[in-house]
């Protein structure tokens, strides 16, 4: 049965503060903040985001559960660490934002995912202002990069493009600002569209951008362009409703898959309808772009 679609619906005042009382739990681990296969492993339960502290690395989940199943996952694999359960602060990126400075993503983008500020984007470069929050994708994942510079290659001039799994909202305002007439994005996740929604009000190029909390069986129609930036674990189980948004010839951009899975996930995405149209790795992550025939 079809999930009812919320779209464009704002959270009251009451809904907000009961956000901000929320309890996240804190993962250190020690002398690893370069070491991506960690990040990886970490990833896989759902963090609200990743600190450099030194060089040791913290990640933050909102669910105890999900820390200790990571901290179990650590365990397994002998990596030491330190495990923080319900720590009561309203907002455990504060200190990652005020630290984080603007970078560069591909040749069209200027991602600042510190506090909001008015300095302009070098020239040439569009600016995206996606403050740090629990809701993935700040542009610094290479998950995030690769689907960005997919879509700079895309011809996105007054075409429609449907986002899934939109977090952020990172890739509906990229795809936005590169002139798409319309961008759908929707997430499962009630919260992750609520700070969506904050993002898109901070750019002129947000009102081509709709939201919704749903799931993809919830849509209707299809688009030529939709950008899945999810893990496998997340993107099979829903390919057939993902596969059903995506109009004849249209192109589907899947990102978020790890390097060493990737074979497998592509044989499971490709059928006789389907047809790989290009591939790109950096640093362990790989995106892939399929066409429908």
């Amino acid at each position: 049965m079809a999930t009812r679609c919320s779209i464009g619906r704002r959270r009251s005042s009451r809904e907000s503060r009961q956000l901000s009382r929320l309890k996240y739990s804190r993962l250190t681990i020690r002398r690893k903040a370069k070491d991506d296969g960690v990040v990886g492993l970490l990833s896989l339960f759902d963090p609200l985001g990743f600190l450099e502290r030194g060089p040791d690395l913290v990640a933050y989940y909102r669910e105890a559960r999900a820390a200790r199943a990571a901290g179990s996952a650590l365990a397994a694999a002998k990596v030491r660490h330190e495990l923080v359960t319900d720590l009561a602060e309203e907002d455990p990126l504060e200190a990652y934002r005020a630290a984080s400075r603007p970078f560069p993503v591909g040749k069209r983008f200027w991602i600042d995912p510190g506090e909001v500020s008015d300095s302009p984007a070098p020239p040439g470069r569009i600016a995206l202002a996606l403050p740090a929050s629990c809701a993935f994708g700040t542009g610094q994942h290479e998950s995030t990069q690769l689907a960005l510079l997919a879509l700079e290659e895309e011809p996105l001039e007054g075409r429609r493009l449907l986002d899934v799994g939109t977090g952020s909202g990172i890739v509906a305002l990229a795809a936005a600002a590169l002139g798409a007439s319309l961008a759908v994005a929707f997430d499962s996740d009630p919260e992750a569209i609520f700070l969506a929604r904050e993002n898109v009000r901070r750019h002129a190029f947000g009102a081509r951008v709709v939201l919704a909390a749903c799931t993809p069986d919830a849509l209707a129609g299809t688009f030529p362009i939709v950008v899945a930036n999810l893990l496998p674990e997340e993107l099979l189980p829903m390919r057939a409703a993902i596969f059903a948004r995506v109009a004849s010839k249209g192109r589907l951009i899947v990102s978020g898959i790890p390097t060493e899975q990737d074979g497998e996930v592509v044989t499971k995405l490709r059928t006789r309808r389907w047809a790989l149209s290009g591939c790109r790795r950096e640093n362990g992550w790989t995106c892939v772009i399929l066409e429908h025939g």
